[in-house]
């Protein structure tokens, strides 16, 4: 801050002394605080560590003459888990806590101070995950993994040792990268969420396996493989994780949660694809022989079933036991003719008789015989009536028809 704004400020706050409020000048000393110092490191002991409900972290930074309030907001991440005594170092803003008048630095970050306090870290966290049963669980690597996933570093060596590794020894695979940090603030952070999203997109799969990790280097350029978020996404994990962190000699606490552990990624490339194409070739060489060989020996042995069923006297009987039936259908169907012609004629005789019945009742039938038939007016005169009340009528014959004057008549 420009050395006349500072004295803006302070012979501002000078002249109004005698009316500004405690809130006010609360403000006027933040504001004055962060502009004066800006951002500021400090190295110190943590005394007094409580972890709120919130997720807030306040603490003591001290020395051994000082000592200042922190507070680390829930937001802000960890790569560690503090406790009181350990050195750290902490990068922040000096503010005011306005209710008790105090001033505090307001954390931005907080690392291990030295090796030997991230040693410390490192031994605390892997305790209480032990105590946990983290480390318990063990899921089973597929034999045969078709779906590999991949979080690490897009950029660095160890991604492009792996993808040659898999496409020389598998390159039926499908390959499923997360480029994530592999060391830095943000890298633990990074890893967890590759971790879980690839576990959103191979969950489906049966086959699949993930491998999380990094090339080698320091403790500090390994630390995100030491922390909370790293170790609870491995233990979380659907599908089986391999640590591939490139160390020989050393473990990370990855190392402890994962389901296998290798000692460099080239390593976990390798293991994954201990079958690879050349075996699986050889594998299903081997199958076809064998389906090949079980097939033939199973015609064989039907062959040899019809053969005997063929010759057998059980079969042979069927075969007499059908031409018996056969021969009595054909004669059946002799007799069924013989029986619907003789029913037929039957029939026609019955028929030819109903007819000629039939035609004989017919009115006009007796005139073919010689009779006549008598009417007046288109009127049919029955044997009942008498002709007395008639004196013209027609008498009807098969061939003609005559009218007729009635002189007289007699009773007959």
């Amino acid at each position: 801050m420009p050395k006349s704004n500072k004295t803006q400020i302070i012979d501002q706050v000078k002249s109004q002394i005698s009316e500004i409020s405690i809130s006010a000048l609360t403000q006027k000393i933040t504001q004055l605080l962060r502009e004066s110092l800006g951002e500021v490191r400090v190295i110190g002991e943590i005394s007094g560590y409580k972890p709120a409900a919130s997720g807030h972290r306040y603490f003591t930074l001290k020395d051994q003459e000082s000592q200042i309030d922190c507070v680390l907001w829930g937001s802000k991440k960890l790569t560690f888990m503090p406790s009181d005594g350990m050195q750290v170092i902490v990068t922040g803003k000096l503010t005011v806590y306005a209710p008790r008048g105090k001033y505090q630095i307001d954390c931005q970050s907080l690392i291990p101070a030295g090796q030997g306090e991230l040693y410390l870290a490192f031994e605390r966290l892997k305790q209480e995950l032990l105590e946990k049963g983290y480390f318990d669980q063990k899921r089973p690597i597929p034999t045969l993994p078709l779906h590999i996933g991949i979080v690490t570093s897009a950029t660095g060596a160890a991604i492009q040792d792996m993808l040659s590794t898999l496409k020389r020894r598998a390159p039926h695979c499908q390959i499923y990268l997360y480029p994530a940090s592999v060391q830095g603030e943000y890298a633990a952070q990074e890893i967890a969420s590759g971790i879980a999203k690839l576990n959103e997109v191979l969950t489906e799969f049966d086959n699949a396996v993930l491998i999380v990790g990094r090339g080698g280097g320091s403790l500090e350029d390994l630390w995100a493989f030491n922390t909370l978020p790293v170790a609870e996404a491995i233990y979380n994990s659907e599908i089986p994780i391999i640590s591939a962190v490139g160390h020989e000699t050393d473990f990370t606490i990855a190392d402890f949660v994962a389901d296998v552990r290798v000692a460099t990624p080239t390593a976990a490339a390798e293991f994954v694809t201990q079958n690879d194409k050349y075996s699986l070739l050889g594998y299903l060489d081997s199958i076809e022989e064998k389906l090949t060989d079980s097939i033939q020996s199973v015609l064989e042995s039907y062959s040899q079933k019809v053969s005997q069923l063929e010759n057998s006297y059980g079969f042979q009987k069927v075969s007499d036991r059908l031409q018996n039936y056969s021969q009595r259908i054909d004669e059946a169907e002799i007799s069924l003719n013989k029986l619907i012609l003789r029913n037929l004629s039957t029939a026609k005789t019955k028929l030819d008789g109903i007819e000629a019945h039939t035609k004989s009742l017919h009115p006009l039938s007796p005139l073919s015989r010689g009779f006549a038939l008598l009417q007046h007016n288109s009127q049919i005169l029955s044997s009942a009536e008498s002709l007395n009340s008639y004196t013209e009528i027609e008498i009807i014959r098969k061939a003609e028809i005559a009218h007729a004057t009635i002189q007289t008549v007699k009773p007959n």
